[in-house]
């Protein structure tokens, strides 16, 4: 009787012991020193597609090649009894990328050369310190854009002042003009109408039409780069995205890529939109990105007709939905499936990061619990679609 009862409880502490590994997000896999399978977990067969029955015998290194480099180092761990941690290291499992960290451990027990293999998916967190040390640079970028415009609004503030100025000094109404003009015998008609024979007010009006741009890019711009904290405010879509617009057409580097105008413009807006409760600096960060693609993507696509971004909003159960839609080449399907990975990008080395539409996804859907799709067929353009909670659902 009592073997027996010992006998039951040894079985009790393996299936204690199997569930316990089965439970457990990370593979772990035991191997002797020739890196042979002793022991798996059900993480294990559900990445490597291998059952323990058939995997049980093999070595470690056929199982999952993809670490094989890492894998072969189980002799040295076992030999030296030191644990050897292989971080970040990027795995492609069909079109899907990710990372991944792995750890050997020697087993301590006497006599034992054995070693145990731990193996976790650490993808999201790799992305959410990719998307926060964007988000550092994007701050000290903010930060330097503000103090260069409250530098520019110095001299911009001096230049559209005295072009009203020097309309003020040659106007016939003015009784200091006509006075100093008596002094020194000029006829103040006669000099406008040379003026204006000249087109010189003409000139005036436009450096003052041009400064008045400037000022209103400016103000975009200290808007779009407040250095706060990130506050949830109650915003007019509408108003936003014309802002947003504003501010990429006035973008020096996407204007050397493709002139905002040339691109037409169309404007959906739906009018009984209500109020959007969001962080405002965020989402143009995301609008601007996804408008910036759909200029470089239309300055490439070599069709004949006019290329056209159309931005569309309306409201549907309770959410409020943006389409940037764009008549441009399209992306086919292995792309579209890849298209907010961190560092994916189609583009060439040195014109993007990879990051834009990943730090946009992180925005739309964990910032502001919405969704961020995207649908395009080759030849039929590319639409990206945002829905956002509206207040009326709150």
């Amino acid at each position: 009787m009592p073997l027996r009862y010992a006998a039951e409880q040894i079985e009790q502490h393996k299936k204690a012991l199997v569930d316990i590994l089965d439970t457990l997000p990370s593979i772990i896999v035991r191997v002797d020193r020739d890196g042979c399978v002793d022991l798996v977990n059900r993480r294990f067969e559900l990445f490597s597609g291998v059952s323990a029955g058939n995997a049980l015998g093999m070595r470690i290194v056929s199982l999952i090649p993809q670490f094989a480099d890492q894998l072969e180092k189980v002799d040295q761990v076992i030999d030296s009894q030191a644990p050897m941690e292989f971080d970040k290291l990027l795995c492609r499992k069909g079109s899907q990328l990710s990372y991944y960290s792995l750890e050997i451990y020697p087993l301590k027990s006497e006599g034992s050369a054995m070693a145990v293999i731990r193996i976790d998916d650490i993808t999201e967190h790799v992305r959410i310190e990719e998307i926060m040390a964007h988000t550092e640079k994007m701050i000290m970028v903010g930060g330097l854009a503000a103090g260069m415009a409250h530098e520019i609004n110095n001299p911009l503030g001096a230049i559209m002042q005295n072009a009203q100025n020097i309309e003020r000094r040659v106007s016939s109404g003015i009784p200091a003009n006509l006075t100093a003009a008596g002094e020194v015998g000029v006829n103040l008609e006669l000099v406008r109408a040379y003026l204006e024979k000249r087109g010189i007010f003409e000139f005036i009006s436009h450096i003052r039409t041009a400064g008045a741009r400037a000022s209103n890019i400016i103000n975009n711009m200290l808007h779009f780069s407040r250095r706060s904290e990130p506050q949830i405010e109650s915003v007019d879509l509408s108003e936003m995205l014309d802002r947003t617009l504003e501010l990429v057409a006035s973008d020096y580097d996407m204007k050397k890529i493709y002139d905002f105008r040339n691109i037409d413009l169309v404007r959906e807006y739906a009018h009984d939109m209500p109020p959007i409760s969001m962080v405002v600096q965020e989402m143009e960060q995301v609008f601007m990105n996804i408008l910036k693609n759909a200029a470089q993507a239309l300055s490439g696509s070599g069709k004949d007709e006019p290329p056209r971004i159309t931005l569309r909003t309306c409201l549907a159960q309770g959410m409020a939905v943006i389409e940037i839609d764009d008549n441009g080449p399209g992306i086919d399907d292995a792309i579209r499936l890849r298209i907010f990975e961190p560092f994916f990008s189609t583009k060439e080395v040195g014109v993007g990061t990879g990051l834009g539409l990943s730090v946009a996804y992180a925005i739309v859907t964990k910032g502001h619990h919405g969704t961020l799709k995207v649908r395009s067929k080759p030849g039929q353009g590319t639409c990206f679609t945002i829905e956002l909670p509206a207040l009326e659902a709150c």
